[in-house]
């Protein structure tokens, strides 16, 4: 199902796609990009006073370092959304609070 364009959404439906985006972005957080960063942490930094893990091949790094950053371009253009939705209902809301 294509999406309406936010000018097209009312308030109400702002209100619920924003609630919904918002959840889905700290569920992205929580259970995706966090973890993809905590991954790679651990491949790269040594742990309390241990010696780096010298096994620890070049491409593993890159594909873990891949996977954050695309889950990084993710989380930015679920965050643009939310924003663009938050923007749009401040403008309606302060419309019906000047009358205009």
């Amino acid at each position: 199902m294509a999406e309406r364009p936010l000018g097209q959404l009312t308030l109400s439906e702002k209100f619920v796609d924003a609630e919904r985006m918002a959840r889905e972005l700290m569920d992205h957080l929580d259970r995706g990009f966090l973890p993809r960063i905590r991954e790679l942490q651990k491949l790269v930094e040594p742990a309390d006073g241990q010696p780096l893990n010298d096994e620890v091949e070049d491409l593993t790094v890159r594909i873990h370092a891949a996977r954050v950053l695309e889950s990084d371009l993710f989380t930015e253009e679920l965050y643009a959304r939310l924003e663009r939705y938050c923007r749009s209902i401040n403008a309606d809301v302060s419309r019906i609070l000047t009358g205009g």
